[in-house]
């Protein structure tokens, strides 16, 4: 076997070891596991934005309620006030003053209410969010149940495969022996940039792009030992 036959051995061999492994990660129960997977990470940061919301609006009830307990205040100031104008003497009341007093009362009573208004809406969306989130546990619950279902089976698949898996390698590295080292390091080269960087010569043509390839470099080809690389896709050609 010269070097460029156990290149092409070691290829084929890679090749075999690579689909059976694609074959087990592409299974339909893998598929359905990711499927799975990815659902619960979906749901999972759904929960967490909602409980970022949660957390924003709890604050701002606590910053409404503040409000509400200032405002109160100031009302019981106001109505303080006008209690005691109420005992003035018409002669000592200036009714601009008067009428400004009951305004700002008016006002701060317009604030409280539209602040009480303000933490029952929040309360209802904390209640819905509360409420979407106890549901999206419960079915995230029922998938994790499914996903814990297709993870052992899968597994059950992945270990009936690593017996196949470990006579590919032990082939893949028995392959390996008989190539030499710098040849060895240019097909790892070639593999960064291309899929299966030895190619066959096909009627003239690169196996691995079509492209036709000169006399001169399949005259070349013909000289044992002679490695040739095709000029437009880099792959070395196996005659």
């Amino acid at each position: 076997m010269n070097k460029l036959e156990a290149l092409w051995t070691y290829q084929n061999a890679e090749i075999e070891l690579e689909e059976f492994e694609n074959v087990l990660k592409n299974t339909e129960t893998r598929k359905k596991l990711l499927q799975h997977q990815k659902y619960l990470q979906v749901k999972q940061q759904f929960i967490k934005n909602l409980e970022n919301e949660i957390a924003i609006s709890q604050n701002r009830i606590s910053e409404i309620a503040s409000q509400i307990e200032a405002l109160a205040t100031q009302m019981k100031q106001k109505s303080q006030e006008l209690a005691e104008m109420a005992d003035y003497d018409l002669e000592d009341l200036f009714i601009e003053d008067v009428r400004e007093s009951i305004k700002e009362s008016e006002n701060i009573k317009s604030a409280l209410e539209q602040n009480k208004r303000k933490i029952v809406e929040i309360k209802k969306k904390l209640e819905k969010a509360g409420e979407e989130i106890m549901q999206t546990l419960r079915n995230m619950s029922t998938v994790k149940k499914e996903f814990d279902r297709l993870k052992e089976l899968h597994n059950e698949e992945i270990e009936k495969g690593s017996d196949q898996v470990g006579k590919l390698k032990t082939q893949l590295d028995q392959a390996a022996k008989k190539v030499e080292t710098d040849l060895m390091e240019k097909y790892k080269k070639i593999k960064q940039r291309r899929p299966n960087p030895v190619a066959r010569l096909n009627d003239d043509r690169c196996g691995g792009c079509n492209m036709q390839l000169p006399s001169s470099v399949i005259g070349r080809l013909k000289v044992s030992g002679s490695i040739v690389e095709c000029d437009s896709c880099g792959r070395i050609i196996y005659l």
